[in-house]
C-alpha cells in the first residue's frame, strides 16, 4: 500500500491485514526498529538519501516474506527498483487524498503527538503548500499503482472495503499474467 504521507496506509494496511488474516508489516516501523531510532532522526542526522537506501534495503527483505499487507513510505514510489520490487510482489493500492485533507490529517496527528509536524518531509513554513509540491513530484509514479481508492470522505473501513475489492479483483489477474508468463 502506497500514498501520500497521510492519506491512511497504516490505518487501512492493518485492517486490510486483519481481514485477511495476513502479517502487517509497517516499513516505517520496521525501519524505526532495525535502526533503534525514529524516521526523523534518521532523516535529521544522516539525509534523506541515507534513509532511501534503508528503505529499498528493507522494502527487498519485507517483499520476500509470506502473505502480508505492506504500508509503505510516500516516497518510496520514486524509485524504479523499489517499484519493481512492489509490482512483482504484489498489488500495489495506491491510497489518495487531496493536498487539503493531507495537511487536516497531519495537523491533528501532529496535535495528538504534542509535535509541530509528524513527517520530517514536511517540515516547512508552509506545510500545505509542501504538500502540494511533493504530491506534484510523486503523482507520475504513484499512478503507477494497480488500484487507486480515493480516501476523502471516507473512514478507514470503507477505504479497507475498497482496497479489499481492488485486491480481490486484481490479485487473480497478477497470478494469471504471471502464468502467462512461466511463472
Amino acid at each position: 500500500m502506497t500514498g501520500f504521507s497521510g492519506s491512511g496506509k497504516t490505518t487501512v494496511a492493518r485492517e486490510v491485514a486483519r481481514r485477511l488474516g495476513w502479517r502487517f508489516v509497517d516499513l516505517d516501523e520496521e525501519i524505526a526498529k532495525a535502526q533503534g531510532k525514529t524516521i526523523e532522526s534518521i532523516f535529521a542526522e544522516s539525509g534523506e538519501p541515507f534513509f532511501r537506501r534503508l528503505e529499498g534495503q528493507c522494502l527487498a527483505d519485507v517483499s520476500a516474506g509470506d502473505p502480508q499487507v505492506v504500508s509503505t513510505g510516500g516516497g518510496i514510489v520514486v524509485s524504479d527498483d523499489n517499484r519493481r520490487i512492489m509490482n512483482e510482489s504484489g498489488v500495489v493500492v495506491l491510497l489518495e487524498a487531496r493536498p487539503e485533507t493531507i495537511h487536516h490529517r497531519l495537523r491533528g496527528q501532529a496535535e495528538e503527538d504534542g509535535e509541530r509536524e509528524v513527517r520530517p518531509m514536511l517540515a516547512s513554513n508552509d506545510p500545505l503548500l509542501r504538500i502540494r509540491s511533493l504530491k506534484a513530484e510523486r503523482q507520475p509514479f504513484y499512478a503507477l499503482a494497480d488500484w487507486t481508492v480515493h480516501t476523502d470522505g471516507l473512514g478507514p473501513g470503507e477505504v479497507a472495503e475498497q482496497v479489499m475489492l481492488g485486491w480481490k479483483t486484481l490479485s487473480s489477474a497478477k497470478s494469471d499474467d504471471r502464468w502467462d508468463q512461466g511463472g
